[in-house]
């Protein structure tokens, strides 16, 4: 009896999920979309002259993406037909294939349902196009390049290879723990909607404190936890768990830092770089402290915004430019975010 009881439970909850995932689809505006998963057409070419004509049909691969002219699709086609036919490459490749990776069309729905949500809060935003493409970080000689993403608002390229994580069978190369954090799969679609969020957040161009470009990050961070809402802030961030607990918890002494080192309006591009570039520690406030700790403190600045503004919509937050304003409308003083 308890089996079924149990059996019954999953199925409703199961089927409440279901429903739940529908009514969310349904309310999202439609969308020109035109995604194309070019990593499998490349994959199944049984011939370089096949790639070639996959290149030539989508040059915005071979431009966009490996920086290739136009002269020279014939060798990145050559390339690219040696990669998949190496063992080693081929079962990597494979591996991506797998459900828990990017097999399937999950990866597909998430990013659709991502630039739908986009649409619903910036009416009238052209949708990107969007190619994935598989090339082994790129090891196609020192003639053509292959990076982690190529954004912009008009065309995304995803190097898959690049976000499969701890679990793939090969790591990213120059890439270290605390960056591949945010290379996780299930880290993908925040990944990309948060370079995506550059083409919609307004920064004043003759404001560059350090404070100004804080602000302009945590705009960023709170568009792709709005479009995106599902994405963990570890995945986002790539901090780990113990890292966002216990930044959380002294924010209060960082906050006290910025403070006591009076760098809020510092302008200086090397003091900038030391809270806002990528690093694995912040030992300037303290050995535990994680890198990039002014991006975390811009967002928690706009979080508190927010919630002293509740009205606002996301589109109204990425348009203002008044990052002082925002700053004092914060109230932000190094304390955590309490909900009523």
């Amino acid at each position: 009896m308890k089996r079924w009881i149990g059996l019954f439970i999953g199925l409703c909850l199961a089927s409440c999920s279901s429903k739940k995932e529908e009514e969310v689809v349904t309310s999202l505006p439609d969308i020109k979309w035109d995604m194309q998963r070019l990593d499998r057409a490349i994959a199944l070419a049984s011939s370089e002259a096949a790639i070639d004509s996959i290149l030539k049909k989508h040059p915005e691969l071979g431009i966009g993406y490996f920086s290739c002219p136009p002269e020279k699709t014939p060798l990145l086609a050559r390339d690219l037909y040696q990669l998949f036919k190496n063992p080693a490459l081929r079962k990597f490749y494979d591996q991506s294939q797998d459900s828990s990776f990017f097999g399937g069309d999950r990866l597909e729905k998430e990013l659709k349902i991502a630039f739908q949500r986009v649409q619903k809060e910036f009416p009238g935003m052209k949708t990107p196009k969007i190619r994935t493409v598989f090339s082994g970080f790129g090891g196609l000689g020192s003639e053509f390049t292959a990076q982690h993403l190529q954004v912009t608002d008009s065309l995304i390229v995803i190097g898959l290879d690049f976000f499969m994580g701890k679990k793939g069978l090969y790591l990213p190369p120059n890439v270290y723990d605390y960056q591949l954090r945010r290379l996780e799969p299930r880290a993908l679609v925040g990944q990309v909607m948060l370079q995506y969020s550059a083409f919609l957040n307004k920064q004043n161009e003759e404001d560059h404190t350090l404070l100004s470009d804080m602000i302009w990050y945590g705009k960023g961070y709170a568009f792709t936890k709005t479009i995106v809402p599902e994405v963990s802030d570890s995945l986002l961030f790539g901090y780990t768990a113990q890292e966002l607990l216990e930044t959380n918890a002294f924010q209060k002494q960082v906050w006290e830092h910025f403070i006591d080192k009076k760098l809020l309006f510092n302008k200086e591009e090397l003091i900038k770089s030391k809270y806002l570039g990528e690093r694995p520690k912040t030992p300037e406030i303290g050995p535990a402290c994680p890198g990039s700790i002014g991006r975390w403190v811009g967002y928690t600045i706009v979080q508190h915004y927010w919630a002293a503004n509740p009205k606002l919509s996301i589109s109204k937050i990425m348009a203002d430019q008044d990052f002082n304003r925002i700053f004092l409308k914060s109230a932000y003083r190094g304390e955590p975010l309490t909900s009523n």
